[in-house]
């Protein structure tokens, strides 16, 4: 049986990461000096809806703490 992916919006990553959501989008650009390019690519859902995919942000804090744990 196939999964079906979750999404997370803008206002959920701000929450999750406890940032404001100027701070996701500017992840998320590669003109803002705020770049990630590591942070995952967003999905268009409809014209007026961009999500990210649950599991793509799971493994990117995933790394983060994995990168917390190489430095200490």
């Amino acid at each position: 049986m196939q999964t079906i992916p979750s999404f997370i919006d803008a206002n959920g990553l701000a929450q999750a990461f406890s940032v404001s959501t100027s701070t996701i989008w500017n992840w998320k650009n590669p003109k803002s000096r705020h770049y990630r390019p590591n942070f995952p690519k967003p999905v268009k859902v409809s014209a007026n809806a961009t999500r990210w995919p649950a599991d793509e942000v799971a493994a990117y804090m995933a790394e983060l703490a994995a990168t917390r744990e190489a430095a200490q």
